[in-house]
């Protein structure tokens, strides 16, 4: 009896450690809502999808916790539950006043004792899963990085300082994997002073430096930006890192349209800049509004390229733009919007 005490007991911590590892799950399900909600109009079994992919994975990108509160709060479904969930996972009180379909929640907060007392549960424990040595480190190499930029150094040696930089970003990726939501959370203003450690938060490390006062957190992103400001400055990140990149999407560290976002960015460099980036004629995610694209690109190319790597069609994009405009969605989160 004992024995299969212990063969079940195993059996079941096996079960713990495997579950919530792939991700490419995790993004079809989280599409699929997506198309049946705004290709299809089927409310009930998108927020299926929501509630099968938030319940089987541990970590969860805000975005998607944002998205399906809308959807349900548009639909008149419940949809508080999605909100409580968002602050396991960085969601503020306050971040909810920027969605027009949550604004309700927020103006009621004060009032709603439930809801705060879940915020200050769920905030500690997404507190205690950030790599806070991690995230200092990405804080200290973002404004190295800007600080380089100032210097009066050729753009040749900017370039290499870049490259410098997110070469040290890689071997940490190897070792603790990449520094996106999952590892140091959503960019937060004041997320060290809440450990009690103010003087490591951005504003109190770059303001030590004058020519650094446009850096904030920026917390409208909902993701973790500075990482993404690093390695949108080498021209050919996507190019050098891609295999690795993927691995850690399929691990949960950084979502697919962020991967998409570095890959596009290369058309926003001079033609110079891309030597060695490997880019292709046509071969575009279409996800980074400030690229200037070829303009023959082949839309089923792009389309193929997005479900390769677990991103919507164009097509359902579309669509999602088309409700932010008719209804007041705010469906695009992530650096730059991700669009």
């Amino acid at each position: 009896m004992k024995k299969i005490i212990l063969f079940l007991s195993i059996s079941v911590g096996c079960l713990a450690i495997g579950k919530n590892k792939d991700y490419s799950n995790y993004h079809m399900s989280i599409n699929k809502a997506e198309e049946l909600f705004f290709v299809h109009k089927q409310v009930d079994s998108a927020l299926y999808y929501y509630d099968q992919v938030f319940n089987d994975y541990d970590f969860i990108f805000v975005k998607d916790l944002i998205n399906a509160a809308q959807i349900a709060a548009f639909s008149n479904r419940p949809y508080q539950h999605y909100i409580e969930q968002g602050f396991e996972h960085g969601l503020k009180i306050n971040h909810l006043k920027e969605y027009q379909l949550l604004k309700k929640i927020y103006t009621n907060s004060s009032k709603n004792k439930k809801l705060l007392e879940v915020y200050d549960i769920n905030r500690k424990k997404y507190l205690n899963k950030i790599d806070f040595k991690y995230l200092d480190l990405i804080y200290k190499l973002a404004i190295k990085d800007q600080q380089n930029k100032h210097s009066k150094s050729s753009n040749s040696t900017y370039r290499k300082q870049v490259y410098e930089i997110t070469q040290s970003i890689k071997d940490s990726i190897k070792k603790r994997g990449f520094p996106g939501d999952r590892m140091i959370g959503i960019s937060d203003s004041t997320i060290f002073k809440e450990i009690n450690k103010p003087h490591k938060d951005l504003y109190n490390q770059r303001k030590q430096d004058k020519r650094l006062w446009y850096m904030i957190s920026d917390e409208k992103y909902l993701n973790a930006k500075h990482t993404m400001v690093i390695f949108l400055h080498n021209p050919c990140s996507y190019h050098k890192y891609k295999d690795l990149l993927y691995t850690e999407m399929l691990k949960g560290n950084i979502h697919p349209r962020d991967i998409g976002l570095l890959h596009d960015h290369v058309y926003s460099y001079r033609q110079t800049m891309r030597a060695g980036c490997d880019n292709k004629k046509n071969q575009v995610y279409q996800l980074n509004e400030f690229a200037n694209y070829p303009k023959d690109i082949i839309l089923e190319k792009t389309n193929e390229m997005r479900k390769e790597l677990f991103i919507v069609s164009i097509d359902v994009d579309k669509r999602k733009k088309e409700y932010e405009k008719a209804y007041g969605f705010k469906l695009f989160s992530g650096f730059w919007n991700c669009r």
